[in-house]
């Protein structure tokens, strides 16, 4: 079936929505397939047009969500130069926001975590790759740098985003920004 298709695209939305809400209450090997269909006011033969199962529709819906924040980023981040990682951060949250239940999933579901540890690495591996890309020397060594500023920072963001927010996230970055900036100088000195 044509993804592209507007039908298609409301239906894939209505799952992925649907399962993000019954998330923030089930663990995700309660939620049944025909539960989610009822949810979604879908019948299963839909269901499967789209998804072999529950876990395809967190893996794509992971990869639809990283690539609408590379997207967007592209045009406000320097991946080349992470000194100020406010920028991604920023449309992430923006891009989170478009689903209506993200917020409520990762608050209060048992498996946002494995959703967002593999979400990280994903953000991680597409960094490293592109700093990959443009530099030659001391690549190996930039990019254990690399993992490690990244992997810190969207840890701190992903317990922020579990938090009520009442800090703006740039408060707490500042906070970070000491190590932010010593491993912004190794990585010159490796690039």
């Amino acid at each position: 079936m044509n993804r592209k298709d507007k039908r298609s695209l409301k239906t894939v939305s209505a799952i992925q929505n649907t399962l993000l809400q019954l998330l923030c209450s089930h663990r995700v090997r309660e939620i049944k397939i025909v539960d989610l269909c009822t949810a979604a006011d879908i019948n299963r033969t839909t269901f499967y047009l789209h998804y072999a199962g529950i876990a395809e529709v967190l893996d794509e819906l992971r990869e639809e969500i990283a690539e609408r924040i590379f997207t967007a980023a592209d045009h406000t981040t320097d991946f080349l130069d992470p000194k100020d990682p406010l920028p991604f951060l920023t449309t992430a949250t923006s891009v989170f926001e478009t689903y209506p239940y993200f917020a409520d999933f990762i608050r209060r579901s048992q498996d946002a975590d494995v959703f967002l540890t593999k979400l990280k690495n994903q953000f991680t591996a597409k960094m490293c790759r592109r700093y990959a890309e443009s530099f030659e020397d001391g690549v190996e060594n930039a990019q254990c740098v690399l993992r490690f500023l990244t992997a810190g920072v969207l840890d701190t963001y992903t317990e922020w985003l579990k938090s009520d927010r009442t800090v703006p996230f740039s408060t707490i970055l500042a906070q970070c920004a000491p190590i932010v900036a010593a491993g912004q100088e190794l990585l010159r000195k490796n690039g």
